[in-house]
């Protein structure tokens, strides 16, 4: 345990000047938010899932694992947000994250990020072929699974799970291609919570469209800056 104390203070150390300046505005604009509206026990695990699901995309974009730990705490936060609103899709969809990525790094937090060193690997043309090809039926079957639960958008909520479930296994297996896939994830997130939003069914959903839009963000520099991208 004291050792692990130990990397997570080397691993927070690590964080780069861009991650450093994209989280400090994130955290000025959700305190702001929070400070505005009336303070309630959503509120305040909304606040604390968003700025730790922050840090946490912060650290992943540069590949560090202290993102399993910050990753299973915002999880757990985002599960309740997302069951208040009624996003019954995007619940388990945090769970398969906490499964295959969360779990998996705290557990290998001393050699996790060794597998990167010599490159990660990559999807071919015909296993994007494969993946789309399945991922758009299981999107028809999750559709249907969830609008007779009684989801509030299942149309959307069913697809951040497929293509959120589908990037958190290819993380799992070591595949750099899972940045595209949370590029997706993250527009579709988007339009999810804009939806709220303007629906107004739920408290949370402009500081969790903010996080989903910095999660955009944080994607698009993992995805063609980072080490991933290498």
């Amino acid at each position: 345990m004291k050792n692990y104390v130990k990397w997570l203070g080397q691993e927070i150390k690590s964080l780069n000047t861009a991650g450093a300046v994209m989280l400090a505005f994130m955290v000025g604009v959700q305190l702001a938010l929070f400070m505005v509206a009336p303070i309630t026990g959503l509120s305040i695990i909304t606040l604390v899932a968003t700025l730790v699901g922050s840090a946490c995309t912060v650290y992943m974009m540069i590949g560090k694992p202290i993102n399993g730990l910050l990753g299973l705490i915002s999880a757990l936060g985002f599960i309740y947000v997302n069951w208040k609103a009624g996003h019954y899709a995007s619940v388990l969809d945090q769970l398969v994250f906490v499964a295959l990525i969360d779990v998996p790094l705290i557990i290998t937090w001393k050699n996790w990020g060794h597998r990167i060193e010599n490159g990660v690997k990559r999807l071919s043309i015909e296993g994007w072929a494969m993946t789309i090809s399945l991922m758009i039926p299981a999107w028809l079957v999750t559709f249907i699974i969830y609008n007779n639960l009684n989801d509030m958008n299942p149309l959307w909520d069913s697809l951040v799970l497929v293509i959120g479930a589908t990037a958190s296994y290819y993380v799992f297996k070591g595949y750099g291609d899972s940045y595209s896939l949370w590029l997706a994830s993250d527009v579709v997130n988007i339009v999810l919570w804009f939806t709220a939003l303007s629906a107004g069914y739920s408290a949370s959903s402009l500081p969790m469209l903010l996080t989903m839009a910095f999660y955009l963000m944080t994607a698009l520099y993992g995805r063609f800056v980072s080490v991933w991208s290498k």
